[in-house]
């Protein structure tokens, strides 16, 4: 059988996602499947907002970073995952400038989000994917459950709050999530109404 080779990017990449696996806090929202389906959706959105191969694998790093440390409630999580991210990619022969643009993607996912540039886009969409899928509840559901709070119209209402004011940044999210969005929107509002009636 043949061996398979990695480029060195390939093995880099492999290693953060071990460290990823091995670090990440077991929550019920903020964990490494969290992590694995940002990663999946940068590995397709990448792509079809024409990035180079080595954008798309600072891309891949950061998602695989950028909730590494996570604390609920913390309101500094972003720079802790950043701090993170520079001592252990330093030892992984990332240059500076690389893991300056890493630093600059797990920033942007900071809450509000405010990114400045097309890799900081992609990333902020593929962190809030799931605003526009089907599994939006379910997620929303963990990250409630996350944070200890009941299942009221309170927290319906800050999510609609929440999801309102969202915005995806880069066209292929736009094209792909905003039509389920608004139905996800629309289905709050139901939800928030279902609830005040009981």
């Amino acid at each position: 059988m043949e061996k398979k080779t990695y480029t060195d990017n390939q093995a880099k990449l492999i290693q953060v996602k071990e460290v990823a696996k091995r670090t990440m806090p077991n929550l019920p929202y903020h964990n490494f499947e969290h992590v694995m389906d940002v990663y999946s959706v940068a590995k397709k959105y990448g792509p079809l907002n024409n990035l180079n191969e080595e954008d798309q694998f600072l891309l891949e790093s950061a998602v695989l970073l950028h909730d590494i440390i996570y604390v609920p409630f913390a309101q500094d999580n972003e720079e802790k995952s950043m701090e993170f991210a520079r001592t252990y990619l330093s030892g992984l022969d990332y240059s500076k400038e690389q893991i300056n643009k890493i630093k600059g993607m797990i920033l942007a996912t900071k809450l509000p989000q405010r990114p400045l540039n097309l890799l900081e886009k992609i990333i902020c969409d593929a962190d809030l994917d799931n605003f526009g899928r089907e599994d939006f509840f379910e997620k929303g559901n963990n990250f409630r459950n996350e944070l200890g709070l009941p299942d009221n119209a309170s927290w319906y209402e800050k999510t609609f709050q929440f999801i309102s004011n969202h915005k995806y940044y880069t066209e292929p999210a736009k094209r792909l999530r905003e039509k389920k969005e608004k139905e996800n929107i629309q289905k709050l509002i139901r939800k928030i109404e279902e609830v005040q009636r009981c």
